[in-house]
């Protein structure tokens, strides 16, 4: 039954992530804390093995469909994510290590609705934005992003939108694009150090029979949806489902710090 659960989130995350640019982890994760059936880490890993196959097909999908990227840009954000998700699951794996994990879970959703917030009030506010060409900026923002995503487990996408749309002058459609790119990258780096550390045999790997389906589906329909919508409906879609997971975030944070 929690297969299925966990089939019926993951579709509807990866539906919006690929749609929105939202990755889908940003939901997969804050949810499934909320169901509360698996621990930190399974959650942590489920998300990111989901949010890698879509972000996957959709990535190729794009190109196929002959998306005009700016390559040299993905390539030196995606080299910092990629090494700032290792940051990330090395900092993620201390503090479980050395804390209760109630507590850094509250610390994560209080974290991500922060940033999220900050997100909804940078997209939707009349902020001069940036053209910036510098590629060593470029390597420590991908850094930042990727430590940022695999500490808290969601893949980046609403932050990574932002930071296109915001530093580099990309409109919001646009944005989504590049964000699903740089989350390939970044999950894989997770990914590979889950796999060169814990291994995956301690995890219920029969899940995956439920949630990767579901997420190369919800790859699909979202690629297609995004494909054929304008900027307005993407930023609809992105301010309701940022504005939700703010909530979703602080009741998960509360419920925690007060049991």
């Amino acid at each position: 039954m929690i297969g299925i659960i966990y089939a019926i989130v993951i579709f509807i995350a990866t539906f919006l992530g690929a749609c929105a640019g939202l990755g889908g982890g940003v939901i997969i994760k804050p949810v499934l804390d909320f169901i509360g059936a698996h621990d930190l880490a399974t959650i942590s890993f489920l998300s990111a093995s989901a949010v890698f196959t879509m972000s996957v097909y959709s990535t190729f999908k794009q190109i196929r469909n002959k998306v005009k990227f700016d390559f040299i840009m993905i390539l030196l954000i995606s080299v910092g994510a990629i090494v700032g998700g290792n940051v990330g699951s090395t900092l993620f794996n201390s503090m479980l290590s050395i804390m209760d994990e109630g507590l850094l879970k509250a610390i994560q959703a209080i974290l991500l609705a922060g940033l999220l917030i900050i997100v909804l009030v940078n997209m939707n506010g009349n902020f001069k934005t940036y053209h910036i060409k510098n590629k060593l900026v470029m390597l420590i923002i991908g850094l930042v992003l990727g430590t940022l995503s695999s500490f808290l487990g969601i893949g980046g996408g609403p932050i990574n939108v932002a930071v296109f749309v915001f530093f580099f002058s990309i409109e919001m459609k646009t944005a989504t694009v590049y964000s699903i790119a740089t989350i390939l990258f970044s999950q894989a780096s997770k990914l590979f150090t889950i796999a060169t550390t814990s291994g995956f045999a301690i995890f219920d790997l029969s899940l995956l029979f439920y949630t990767l389906p579901a997420a190369v589906l919800g790859g699909i329909v979202g690629t297609f949806v995004n494909k054929k919508s304008d900027e307005k409906i993407i930023r609809n879609i992105f301010n309701v489902t940022v504005a939700l997971l703010v909530v979703l975030n602080i009741y998960n944070a509360v419920t925690v710090l007060i049991c």
